[in-house]
């Protein structure tokens, strides 16, 4: 709650000028705090007579986190169309708000939204509070945090996830900052502990060396943002029914002071690895950046989609939207064939959660045959070769 003192207020109006939501108006030399006031403290910041201040639960000396409840998916829309993690994280909101006896809301933010809140409800959510204006058209990193956080602080959801995307990324650490709240970026892995309802974050920490479990016990809401591709959406149920709520937001909150004056998009942001059924991945073992040519006849010959491990995009083999780890991609594909990696923690972390993994390496003792379903010891120049000419065979019969 932001509190004003009467009584020290000096009526100049500093904190009206300096509010970026334009949530304070001047009346009769008094600030009054307008609704899309979202605690962010600039004026408090702003005030040198320091008349006003925020008081949180835990300043007036109540930590009541009770009337926190129900769980929110940040589904994200953008250039017409659903990120997949949206629906990748409707699946893990479900089962999480099984388990708590709440609701499973999905929050939809942009422009022309068609029909995706039914395809949101149809894939777990039970609420989705729909907003659709020109003005959020396109992705800008103040308004969408303007804009969640006010959905936040009327609904007050004890649990808010959102994708590790470069949207995610981008907004969702400001949404916490301003909510004053704990956010883990990254996890792999959620679970609600049974004690006491609290959400078990875990999240590669130590670059990939250890699983850190972070919890955040007595603060609401609770935040994560998920790597795409670690959780399974839920099949789509046409028959599943839920709540659209259209929400019309003030002015204020739809207006940003970022302009975009043209989107580019590069020939490499095409490259999707993480919507690809079968991936040929190759490593160091490949020996130099030539070695890609044969992955890519292999690729061509089962339509599939090449990717890489770290070490070769640091080499500069292969550019960096192919690589799979946990500085790169997270991919599940159907098929996983490893040319050449050894299989280090930060690659198979990437990868292991693969339908089928195929290694290929020289080394019988790699760390990658410990995940793979299929393991082939071998020179990887004479095994390509003949499995080209084997799929071709077959093809060809």
């Amino acid at each position: 709650m932001l509190k004003l003192n009467e009584e020290v207020c000096i009526g100049c109006g500093i904190c009206e000028s300096s509010c970026p939501f334009a949530a304070i108006e001047m009346v009769a030399d008094l600030p009054v705090i307008g609704d899309s006031c979202t605690l962010c403290g600039a004026c408090v910041d702003s005030c040198d007579v320091e008349a006003l201040s925020i008081e949180t639960a835990e300043s007036s000396g109540v930590a009541d986190i009770s009337e926190w409840k129900d769980i929110f998916v940040y589904c994200e829309f953008r250039g017409g169309v659903l990120a997949t993690v949206s629906l990748e994280l409707l699946g893990i909101g479900r089962t999480l708000a099984d388990i708590r006896g709440v609701k499973l809301s999905a929050v939809l933010i942009g422009s022309e939204t068609g029909d995706v809140a039914d395809t949101l409800i149809g894939h777990g959510a039970d609420v989705v509070y729909r907003v659709d204006t020109p003005e959020l058209a396109g992705f800008s990193e103040d308004s969408y945090t303007k804009v969640l956080t006010r959905l936040i602080l009327d609904n007050k959801p004890e649990i808010v996830l959102a994708g590790a995307t470069a949207i995610g990324r981008s907004f969702i650490p400001a949404v916490a900052t301003t909510l004053n709240a704990g956010l883990t970026a990254d996890c792999t892995k959620l679970e609600i502990r049974e004690e006491d309802g609290a959400l078990l974050q875990t999240r590669p920490a130590f670059g990939g060396n250890i699983m850190a479990t972070i919890v955040c016990p007595a603060h609401r809401p609770q935040m994560s943002t998920v790597r795409p591709k670690v959780m399974k959406a839920l099949e789509f149920d046409s028959a599943r029914t839920g709540e659209i709520i259209d929400v019309e937001i003030p002015a204020a909150l739809g207006e940003s002071r970022i302009k975009v004056l043209e989107s580019v998009v590069s020939e490499e942001s095409n490259v999707n690895i993480q919507e690809a059924e079968i991936l040929v991945s190759g490593g160091r073992g490949l020996e130099s950046e030539k070695g890609f040519a044969l992955l890519k006849t292999l690729a061509d010959s089962m339509d599939a989609n090449v990717s890489a491990s770290r070490a070769v995009v640091d080499a500069g083999w292969i550019p960096y939207p192919h690589q799979v780890g946990q500085t790169g991609k997270t991919v599940a594909p159907k098929l996983y064939i490893a040319c050449g990696i050894s299989g280090a923690v930060q690659h198979v972390a990437g990868m292991q959660s693969s339908e089928t993994i195929v290694a290929i390496n020289r080394d019988e003792n790699a760390p990658i045959f410990d995940v793979a379903d299929f393991g082939l010891v071998g020179d990887i120049q004479e095994i390509i070769p003949k499995l080209i000419r084997k799929i071709e065979e077959k093809r060809g019969a």
